[in-house]
């Protein structure tokens, strides 16, 4: 299977059943891999096959643009984690006038028009659908079952006794509640970027620092972290990392980066220009802030790092 942009391309890619997961994915957290683990159990039960359809960008950028969240992920990485969760493809379909117009009691045979070896449907409680979203996952069952659509429903996960939602995982991390974050997503929030060559501030102030050059729509908190730093096929490294606008060195500085100090030695070319690097963001330490002098940012750096040192293996 492959990833596709369209649903008719996926229905004209195989004879096998499909079992498709709806939903946004944004962010693929705890709640979203129990319905895609669903998918595929049903799937993998039946001898077919179980694909995330999804959208690359979210419906209310094209039905409200002012109200439209900030995503988690591109489409790029929604994809890639749809996949790493054992998804057998993936469908990145635009949302567009078209689907905004399929009532709800004709969603599902407007998707067996477009895939005629979909045998099933597998969702979250929350799954809205329809024009106007108006169709929820009651409707689902019942306009399934009339053209022969088997529709699973999955019970939402919670946290804290409160549901697992993008939009909370969205809130959790602007305001630094990183390790909340993690348990939400169920696995550590990763930074990928390709190292840039910076102009050596950091080794002059005694820390040394990877830059990585990185632009979320869903910013988490400026400020402090601890977590690993890693490149393919190699064991991470333990490290410190500053995520922000570096306003004590850089004035005027417009677009965030996150510099990382690595507490473990580490080869000289990790700093080398275009070096694909990843970094968990496993533990916040603390706001980013503009400091008087150079040497009331040195102190602080050095404190930070005893406090990271005091996480090391708990976090």
């Amino acid at each position: 299977m492959a990833i596709f942009t369209s649903i008719e391309d996926l229905g004209r890619s195989t004879d096998q059943s499909i079992y498709l997961a709806l939903g946004m994915f944004d962010g693929v957290h705890a709640g979203h891999q129990s319905v895609l683990a669903r998918s595929q159990e049903i799937a993998n039960r039946n001898n077919g096959i179980a694909v995330a359809f999804t959208f690359p960008r979210h419906p209310a950028s094209f039905l409200r643009p002012e109200s439209a969240p900030n995503l988690l992920m591109n489409k790029d990485e929604k994809a890639k984690y749809l996949l790493e969760n054992g998804m057998d493809g993936v469908v990145l379909r635009t949302f567009d006038q078209e689907f905004a117009n399929v009532e709800g009691q004709h969603f599902p045979s407007f998707l067996i028009a477009r895939i005629p070896t979909l045998e099933g449907l597998c969702v979250g409680e929350n799954f809205r659908f329809g024009m106007g979203r108006a169709g929820d996952c009651n409707g689902l069952k019942m306009y399934g079952e009339e053209v022969g659509l088997v529709v699973e429903v999955v019970e939402s996960e919670l946290h804290l006794s409160s549901l697992v939602s993008s939009s909370r995982i969205r809130e959790a991390l602007l305001v630094g509640e990183i390790e909340e974050v993690n348990k939400m997503l169920g696995r550590k929030y990763t930074v990928c970027s390709a190292a840039q060559r910076g102009k050596g501030m950091g080794r002059e102030f005694g820390f040394p620092t990877i830059n990585l050059p990185w632009l979320p729509e869903a910013k988490p908190a400026y400020g402090v972290y601890v977590g690993q730093l890693s490149r393919d096929g190699e064991e991470s490294k333990f490290a410190i990392a500053n995520y922000g606008l570096r306003p004590t060195v850089e004035e005027g500085f417009t677009e965030p980066i996150l510099e990382v100090h690595v507490l473990e030695s580490i080869e000289e070319d990790y700093a080398s220009g275009g070096v694909s690097l990843s970094m968990t963001l496993d533990a916040f330490l603390r706001s980013e802030k503009k400091f008087d002098s150079a040497d009331d940012l040195r102190t602080q750096i050095k404190k930070d790092i005893l406090k990271a040192e005091e996480l090391r293996g708990r976090v």
